[in-house]
């Protein structure tokens, strides 16, 4: 297994070869990069070739200039233990909907080999980016496994959003299936209760928290949201 909790993070090396970047990981790096990847950050296999399925994968953190302090948190959290580079992100630009200039910031970790596991756990095909290639959940295992208090929270400070007495949690790129496999592992691992709706548009969805669950998820994640981010989590 190439992720171990009681062990100290491995330290990137950007003149090192992502072959020889390769862990163990401490569980908080597990818990930042499972959660996120849940959410919004992506996982980049690189150097694909049919031999080794990619000598490495790195994982990709976009969000949105009103996000900033998340954002930043995530690189400086990221960026102290070696993970990524120094140099704090600057915002970017693109284009939106009606020509709308949007601003965002944007990094990327370092490559290491044994991230390709998390894009196992994630992707339908090795070829990343590739057209077809399913962003999934995880097996229930896995989820239950990996599904920390921090990992949690990263996922909610990515894509939950206050909704009336509790939270909604915009799972629209994943499959009915997958969301069932969260809503079980969600209750089994920490009693919190959740509902799966429709997202509106055909074959998308989103969960809910249950209004009697939302304190219990709130005492779960709280320490570990960021104050921009405490909004979400506010009674």
């Amino acid at each position: 297994m190439l992720f171990k909790e009681e062990l100290s993070p491995q330290r990137g090396n950007k003149r090192s070869k992502s072959i020889k970047r390769y862990g163990p990981h401490n569980i908080d790096i597990i818990s930042i990069i499972f959660g996120t990847l849940l959410g919004d950050s992506h996982a980049e296999r690189r150097s694909y070739n049919t031999i080794n399925k990619g000598r490495g994968t790195r994982i990709s953190f976009q969000q949105e200039n009103s996000n900033m302090e998340y954002l930043i948190w995530l690189w400086k959290y990221l960026s102290e233990r070696g993970y990524t580079t120094p140099i704090k992100p600057k915002v970017k630009t693109r284009i939106g909907k009606k020509n709308k200039k949007r601003y965002y910031y944007k990094f990327n970790t370092f490559t290491y080999y044994s991230f390709n596991e998390f894009h196992d756990y994630f992707y339908n095909d090795y070829k990343s980016g590739c057209s077809g290639v399913v962003k999934r959940v995880p097996c229930f295992d896995i989820l239950y496994k990996y599904l920390t208090p921090l990992a949690l929270a990263c996922w909610i400070m990515d894509d939950g959003s206050k909704h009336q007495n509790t939270l909604k949690i915009a799972t629209n790129c994943f499959i009915k299936e997958d969301l069932e496999c969260l809503s079980k592992v969600l209750f089994e691992k920490y009693t919190i209760k959740s509902s799966i709706h429709s997202a509106g548009v055909p074959n998308q969805y989103v969960l809910y928290i249950k209004t009697e669950s939302f304190c219990i998820l709130r005492n779960i994640v709280k320490e570990h949201i960021v104050s921009s981010m405490e909004y979400k989590i506010k009674i």
